[in-house]
Formats: C-alpha cells, structure tokens, sequence
C-alpha cells in the first residue's frame, strides 16, 4: 500500500491568494506545503482575468490599509523576487463630482496619515493631463502618481518559483472533493485518486470558497462571486494616449487605461453570480459606451476588438477572510479578496502567514480580517440552535 503524502499545510487554490501564501510560508521556513489548483492551467480564472493594476484608495477603509500595505512591496520589492520590476508606475486618477471631490477634501488629512500618496487636482489640471475628459460636473480628482500597471503573470510566477525553492508542490487539475474530519478537526482532503493530510487547510478557492468552507462545516460565511467586465478598443487616431493614467470614475462607472497601444475598458459591472466561467454580455458593455460618452466622448469606439469577464469574490461587509475558522480546527480562511487581490497580496500574504506560523501579525489588526466578525456558525450549531429555540 502506497505511504499517504503528510504536509504542514494544503492550499486549495493556486491562484494569487494561495501562491502568495506559500510563497510568504517557505520565507518563513514553511515549505512542507501543497498547492491544489483544480484547473489544468494556472490564472484560469480571477488571477488571469483582472485589471493588472494597483490603485490604492479605496472607500473601504480596511481594503484600503491593505492596499497601502501592499503597494510598499510592489514598489520595493526583494531584488530576487521577479526578473522585472511588477510594477509601471503610469498613475491613477480617480474623478469625482462636486460632493464627492468635497467629501474627499475633507478627508485629505486622515488619508495622509494612512500613508496614501496622493494629489488632489482641480478640473483644469485634470482635463490638462487628460484633455480627452469632459465630465461637466467634475468636482476634480485624486491623482496617486505611484500607481498603476502589475505584471500578474510575472507575480504569480516569481510566487510560485520561490515558494517551490522553498519546497512546496504543487499540482494542477487536482479538484478537491472533500475533506477529511478527524476527531473535530480538519486533517486533510480528498481528491479523485487519493487522501492527503495536513496540519492544516487553507481555503483560498476564490470563488469556490463557500463551497469548501460547506465541505468543512466552518463558519458561515457568506462570500458571493460578482462579475467584473473588460474589453479593449482602437484608441484615437488623432491624440497620443499612451503616456495617458489609468483614469477611474466612480460617477459614471467605468475606468479606462492605454494597454498595448489600444484602449481597455471596464463597464465596473457587479453581477452576482455563483462560481463559473463568466463572460461579458452586450447590454453591459453598450451601456459602459453611454457612460463613456459622458465623460470623454471622444474615445467612444465604433467597435470592440477583444472582451473577457471574471470573477471578484466578496464578504457582506467588502472586507477579505482572513483566519483561522473559530468553529473547525485545521481549516483556514484566505477569502473575499474582491477586487483587490492581486495588489493586496503581499499584504495578507504575509498576514497569512504569519497567522499560520505564531497564532499573530503585527502588521495589520487581525481581528478587522477575522472570520470570527460573522455571527452565524457552522450548519450543524445553527441547526442546533432552531432545534433548541424550538
């Protein structure tokens, strides 16, 4: 009978969030690690399909504090992390109307103080560095100069290639479809051929989290997948655009930014959805072009040359999951990172990690992350519960 494999910690998932984990593990000294990808590629789904951007102000506050945690990383990475720099930095701007731009100011100090880096711009200033703007009732904007483009591939790679240095595994095609209880606790999973224990589980399935978290009978946590539209056109033909910021406004819904010498878009949808293969629809991108037309109708395109969607995973409250599960020992959460994964993982990456390591992180207030803030517990207690309220 073949020996059962044994290891400190199985990942499910092998996309961003669980390769940072294993990469900030093996830093740690961690290596006796697995990483289970059910997909036979890597960036199959989230992780391949994003904005590849960083832009740090966010109006959730904790997913701003990770933001800025993690940007320190990207922007002074270690120098045999990548093979290139994973951060451009071509700006961020972000437009707001006239309550908004006056909300922002009010806030200026307090942002500050966070350790965003920022300018606030006037109409004119905004419409100089990109003159294709029009936005009647702009109030002005946040420019983070800083900012802008990540080589996810280069990321998700230089992770993987560290942490495989550092002994960890990992498999593709590998769906979990179950785990293994013992006695209260989490002791491994189950795949299509075989059993592999752990010390522990972590859950970082993306959109799959609530589906493992239910094969775990953890802590109720509700997580819902939400579909986030791109697409890309000709830009125009008349202007150099190139040396154009990311331009994002929350008024109209959409951000744009240069990408290989065309235009790339995202209509900002947030379709609720369950776990799948997403894919944008016409309504959705039509009406993003409507929105376009208002506030720079210039780069309204006669048509679109490539679209894709994927899938951003969110808690009720916008925040990720971070923790162990208080209701199952031996199963951890790595979840919810919405759509702030890529350029926050350096962040609860080393959170995570440290978490695993000594029960604590003295980077960040854990308990902000915690899957302990969701009042309902695991089915078979809440179940207890109505019997004896019954």
């Amino acid at each position: 009978m073949a020996k059962r494999q044994q290891f400190d910690v199985i990942i499910v998932g092998g996309g961003i969030a669980g390769a940072s984990l294993a990469y900030f593990l093996g830093q740690a000294g961690i290596g006796k690690v697995l990483i289970l990808e059910r997909e036979n590629q890597l960036a199959a789904h989230s992780t391949g399909r994003s904005a590849a951007s960083i832009s740090e102000y966010d109006e959730n506050d904790v997913v701003l504090d990770l933001k800025i945690l993690g940007s320190r990383f990207w922007r002074r990475p270690p120098e045999d992390f990548a093979d290139h720099p994973p951060l451009t930095s071509v700006g961020v701007l972000s437009l707001f109307d006239v309550a908004g731009f006056e909300k922002l100011e009010g806030r200026e100090g307090e942002l500050r103080a966070r350790g965003l880096e920022f300018e606030l711009m006037r109409p004119d200033a905004v419409r100089a560095k990109v003159p294709a703007l029009t936005f009647p009732g702009m109030g002005g904007a946040l420019y983070a100069p800083q900012d802008g483009r990540l080589d996810v591939h280069g990321i998700l790679q230089a992770y993987l290639r560290h942490a495989r240095a550092g002994g960890a595994q990992m498999e593709l095609g590998a769906e979990v479809l179950g785990l293994v209880h013992s006695q209260g606790r989490i002791s491994g999973v189950r795949l299509r051929d075989r059993e592999v224990e752990a010390g522990l589980v972590v859950n970082a399935a993306g959109a799959w989290a609530s589906t493992v978290g239910q094969m775990a009978e953890a802590r109720a946590v509700e997580l819902q997948p939400k579909r986030r539209s791109l697409f890309t056109f000709a830009g125009p033909a008349d202007v150099e655009f190139g040396n154009w910021p990311m331009v994002w406004s929350d008024p109209h819904e959409v951000y744009f930014v240069p990408e290989a010498g065309e235009m790339m878009l995202s209509p900002m949808d947030q379709v609720a959805m369950g776990p799948c293969d997403p894919s944008p629809d016409d309504e959705t991108i039509a009406a993003s072009l409507e929105r376009l037309s208002e506030l720079a109708p210039s780069l309204v395109p006669r048509s679109i040359r490539s679209r894709w969607s994927g899938l951003r995973t969110f808690a009720v409250d916008g925040a990720p999951v971070i923790g162990p599960d208080p209701d199952r020992k031996g199963f951890f959460w790595l979840a919810g990172q919405g759509g702030a994964g890529i350029e926050t993982s350096p962040a609860y990456g080393q959170i995570a990690a440290d978490l695993i390591v000594s029960g604590r992180s003295s980077r960040f207030e854990v308990s902000r992350l915690a899957p302990d803030r969701f009042p309902v517990t695991n089915a078979a207690e809440t179940l207890a519960m109505a019997r004896d309220s019954g």
